[in-house]
């Protein structure tokens, strides 16, 4: 199979503000190996230093420049990613088979390594793999926003897997032999690259689940008074998850 590296940047305008920002999404090409992607993001690192040194020399000593960026603000690298495409097959997703995400100095953030046609399937997550817990603040970027969130679950385990397909496993066979069709190990069900995510809450209340890559650690300070309101957030469904066990219990 022939597949090729995209590599894109997402960035941000400094005057748009916690907790949501718009984002913009730069292609700056396509390569044959992920090697020479991760080269070319790194060149684009340094340009992009280097024009924030000349900005805060220009901020320095020029004021109209100054006043300018009061005004209309300038761009924030926020991330890369390398996205792996198969080559020969319709762009609807299904042609993506690895994604890599990296900071805005070029440092490794996350990666899912496993294709959307499912071929490859996910086992869980070992500890170590597991970047953030419950009740950490977050932000999730992607292509058209870059959103403060707070954890509420993290991805599955190797141990949540192997505890699981036994279960899989013996449903399946429970199915086949009801419908009269031939076993096969292979069409059980299994999870696949969309289940290595995390659960999130942002501070609207609205949860959603953002694949492992689009998670990283928040890329500027968080102010104090969000930072109180998306622990209060994870609190209220801490309180809302036990008061559902009390009624579990109860019934």
């Amino acid at each position: 199979m022939k597949t090729i590296f995209e590599l894109t940047k997402i960035s941000t305008n400094s005057r748009a503000r916690y907790p949501i920002r718009e984002t913009d999404t730069d292609r700056l090409g396509l390569f044959s190996t992920v090697e020479k992607a991760k080269k070319q993001m790194l060149k684009d690192v340094k340009t992009c230093q280097k024009c924030e040194q000349e900005r805060l020399k220009d901020i320095t000593e020029d004021e109209e420049y100054r006043n300018d960026e009061k005004r209309f603000g300038h761009t924030i690298v926020l991330s890369y990613s390398i996205t792996e495409h198969q080559l020969d097959v319709g762009l609807h997703g299904d042609d993506i088979q690895s994604v890599r995400t990296y900071t805005a100095d070029g440092k490794p953030n996350d990666e899912n390594l496993l294709d959307r046609q499912c071929k490859r399937h996910f086992k869980g997550r070992t500890p170590d793999q597991i970047r953030f817990q419950p009740g950490d603040i977050v932000e999730v970027i992607n292509d058209w926003q870059a959103v403060l969130c707070v954890v509420w679950h993290t991805q599955p385990t190797v141990e949540d897997y192997e505890r699981k397909r036994p279960y899989w496993l013996e449903n399946h066979k429970k199915r086949c032999l009801e419908k009269g069709i031939e076993y096969k190990e292979e069409e059980c069900f299994h999870w696949d690259y969309s289940d290595d995510c995390y659960l999130v809450y942002s501070l609207d209340g609205s949860h959603f689940h953002p694949e492992s890559s689009e998670v990283f650690f928040p890329t500027k300070p968080v102010p104090k008074a969000l930072q109180i309101k998306l622990k209060a957030k994870y609190e209220e469904l801490l309180r809302e998850e036990e008061e559902w066990r009390k009624l579990r219990t109860e019934n």
